[in-house]
C-alpha cells in the first residue's frame, strides 16, 4: 500500500488563513495572531465605510459604479469571512475525516489517480493567485501613475474622511492598498481551499469508482467480494458525510459570492466602457474582471466535476461482472446504485448547485444588468 497525503495539498491555504488567525493551525492563537485578526476586520470596514461616506455626496455615475463595484466586492468578502470565522473549528473536522486510513492507504492505481488530479488543481489555483496579485499590484500602481502624470494626489479608492486625507497622504494610500491586498489574501485563500477540497471529494469518488470496477480482481470468492463491497459502501459513506461538511461550512459564503459577484461584473463591464486609458485604468479593470470571473469558474467547474465524477458510481457498478457473484452481493450493489441516483453537489444555501448551468445564469444575468445600465448611462 501507498500514502496518499491528502492533508499536504492544503497545507499552503491552512497556513495562509493561519496567519491571521482564520485558521485552527497548529500555531497558537498568541496575542499577535489576534491583534492580526482585529487588525484584518477594521481596515476593512473603514475602508468600506469611507467609500460608503464619499458615494452620499456625489452623485457622478461613473463615480458611483466605481463606489457600488468595490463595495459589493467588499460586502462579499466581509460575509465570506465572518462565516469561515464562524466556522473555522469545524475545519479540523475535515481534517480528520481526510485522515483516515481509507482514504490516505492507496494502491499505486489510486494514488496516482490522486496525484494527478491534485497537480492539475495546483496549477490553476496557481494563475488565479497569480490574478489576485495582479489587482492588488495594478490597484497601487496606477494611481502612482496619475501622479506623475498629472502632479496630483490620487488614491486607489475615492473615499470620504473626517479630516484631509492630503496631510496623511503616504498613510491613507498605504492603508487602502494594503487593504485590497489583506481582501485578496484572504478572500483568495477561501476560494483555494473551497476548491481543493471539492477536488478532494471529486478524487475521493473517482477512487471509488476504481475500487468497485475491480471488486472481482484476482478473486471470485464471495466472502472476499463481499468484504470489498462493505468497504466500498462505508467509503462512499465517508464521502458523503465529507461533502455534506464542506457545504456546511462554505454554503453561505458561496451564496453572497455569487449574488455580488454578478453585480460586479457588470459593473466592472460598465466602467471599461466609460473611462480613459490614460493611467492604465482598462488594464487595471481588464485584470479584475479576469480575477472575478475565474473565481467563478473555480466554485462552479469544480462543483460540476464532482457531480459528474459520482454519476460515475452507478456506471462503475454496472462494469462489474455482477452475474458472477452471489445473491447477497448484487442486492449491496443495488444499494450504492440506488444512492448514486442522487448526485453529490455543493449548493448554496439550498437555493442553486454549483454547476456549469449556474455559472451561465450568472454571466447572463450579468449581462442583462450591464445592457440596461448602458442604456441608461447613454440617455
Amino acid at each position: 500500500m501507498q500514502i496518499l497525503d491528502i492533508i499536504a495539498f492544503v497545507e499552503a491555504e491552512h497556513f495562509r488563513l493561519g496567519i491571521g488567525g482564520f485558521y485552527p493551525t497548529r500555531i497558537k492563537r498568541t496575542f499577535l495572531i489576534k491583534l492580526v485578526t482585529t487588525f484584518t476586520y477594521f481596515i476593512t470596514f473603514s475602508q468600506v465605510a469611507s467609500v460608503v461616506n464619499y458615494a452620499r455626496s456625489t452623485t457622478d455615475v461613473t463615480k458611483l459604479s466605481e463606489i457600488f463595484l468595490f463595495s459589493m466586492t467588499q460586502v462579499a468578502f466581509i460575509n465570506k469571512i465572518i462565516n469561515f470565522h464562524i466556522n473555522s473549528n469545524k475545519l479540523a473536522v475535515l481534517d480528520q475525516q481526510l485522515a483516515q486510513d481509507m482514504f490516505t492507504h492507496v494502491n499505486l492505481t489510486e494514488l496516482k489517480i490522486g496525484k494527478d488530479a491534485f497537480n492539475s488543481c495546483q496549477n490553476v489555483v496557481r494563475v488565479y493567485l497569480t490574478t489576485c496579485f495582479g489587482v492588488t499590484l495594478l490597484y497601487g500602481l496606477v494611481p502612482l501613475l496619475e501622479n506623475i502624470t498629472t502632479g496630483g494626489k490620487n488614491y486607489p479608492f475615492p473615499g470620504k474622511f473626517p479630516f484631509n486625507p492630503d496631510n496623511y497622504y503616504p498613510l491613507i494610500f498605504g492603508g487602502e492598498v494594503l487593504a485590497v491586498a489583506v481582501s485578496a489574501w484572504i478572500n483568495g485563500s477561501m476560494d483555494c481551499l473551497f476548491t481543493k477540497h471539492t477536488v478532494i471529494a471529486t478524487t475521493l469518488c473517482t477512487i471509488l469508482c476504481e475500487k468497485i470496477t475491480q471488486l472481482l480482481e484476482n478473486t471470485k470468492d464471495n466472502h472476499m467480494v463481499y468484504d470489498r463491497i462493505r468497504h466500498c459502501i462505508i467509503y462512499y459513506n465517508e464521502i458523503i458525510k465529507y461533502t455534506s461538511n464542506i457545504e456546511g461550512i462554505f454554503s453561505y459564503g458561496i451564496l453572497i459570492q455569487f449574488l455580488c459577484s454578478g453585480i460586479v461584473i457588470c459593473l466592472t463591464g460598465f466602467q471599461l466602457l466609460v473611462v480613459s486609458d490614460e493611467h492604465g485604468q482598462i488594464g487595471l479593470l481588464l485584470v479584475y474582471l479576469i480575477c472575478m470571473m475565474f473565481q467563478l469558474v473555480l466554485y462552479c467547474w469544480y462543483g460540476h466535476n464532482l457531480m459528474e465524477e459520482s454519476n460515475r458510481i452507478t456506471r462503475a457498478c454496472y462494469i462489474v461482472k455482477w452475474e458472477e457473484i452471489n445473491v447477497s452481493n448484487r442486492k449491496m450493489l443495488i444499494m450504492i446504485m440506488e444512492r448514486a441516483k442522487k448526485s453529490l453537489a455543493i449548493q448554496a444555501m439550498g437555493i442553486f448547485r454549483l454547476n456549469l448551468a449556474t455559472l451561465m445564469t450568472i454571466l447572463r444575468s450579468s449581462y442583462s444588468f450591464f445592457a440596461v445600465l448602458q442604456q441608461i448611462y447613454k440617455k
